[in-house]
């Protein structure tokens, strides 16, 4: 891919909804681009089938981005980050590692369409709803995972153009559950702060703590962001992940 070889998470009210739309300055071949972009992702969201052909669609179309991106980065981008997002595709493997498995007769399955991430200063929260089977009886739940985070890199008047700015560097430090789903119309931002100061009710669980990364955007809109990544001790291994702004859970928008 162009500067990543070798290197290398919507409620409607029935209204016409604006996620998709594209900032005024892209050119019209790559607003184009970015939708496609986006029906790629959602008409790939619950399958785990066809990752690499998925990826293998989307790099030359996110290479595309990327390079307009780097030379057209918004001041305001830590601030776009900082938002409330739905899931629409990833290709993490670490993510599914540990929220699917099957052990002494439980199946533990993560909801790939219920999987938001919630992104404040200096920490987010990955919010997501799993199913716990014991034999043939589900049991919904809710999980809290929390990376802290620093900012390399950032972004200014003396390095415009230059690429892996404003770097994400990452530690999970903290994983909790709580039984129930996950409703329609809840607000992520309310929800991650109240678990950040444990006030949900949550239960700590084992998880990936103290895993570390780095994580950046390729290309970051009001409405969509595309991110990767990689853990620091599979440097080589890039994901990616598409994400569209959603402030409460509910499923994602047509469009």
């Amino acid at each position: 891919m162009t500067i990543r070889a070798g290197l290398l998470v919507f409620f409607s009210f029935g209204i016409t909804l604006a996620w998709s739309a594209p900032p005024v300055n892209l050119p019209t071949n790559l607003v184009a681009v970015r939708q496609q972009v986006i029906d790629i992702a959602k008409e790939n969201t619950l399958r785990i089938d066809n990752i690499p052909a998925v990826r293998a669609q989307l790099d030359p179309l996110l290479d595309l981005l990327e390079a307009w991106f780097i030379q057209n980065r918004p001041a305001n981008e830590i601030a776009l980050t900082q938002q409330p997002w739905k899931s629409l595709w990833y290709d993490d493997p670490t993510i599914d590692e540990f929220s699917n498995g099957s052990f002494g007769g439980f199946q533990l399955r993560l909801n790939r369409d219920k999987v938001y991430q919630v992104v404040e200063d200096g920490y987010y929260f990955n919010i997501s709803e799993s199913r716990l089977f014991v034999g043939r009886i589900p049991f919904v739940f809710r999980t809290y995972l929390k990376g802290a985070y620093t900012i390399a890199n950032p972004a200014g008047p003396g390095n415009i153009g230059q690429p892996f700015l404003n770097v994400v560097n990452l530690e999970f430090v903290y994983n909790g559950i709580k039984f129930g789903p996950l409703p329609d119309g809840i607000d992520l931002r309310r929800q991650a702060r109240a678990a950040n100061l444990r006030l949900l009710g949550v239960q700590r669980v084992p998880g990936p703590i103290g895993i570390t990364g780095k994580l950046w955007n390729l290309y970051i809109d009001e409405e969509l962001r595309i991110s990767a990544g990689f853990e620091d001790d599979k440097p080589n291994e890039l994901d990616i992940y598409i994400l569209v702004r959603s402030p409460r859970t509910g499923p994602t928008p047509r469009g």
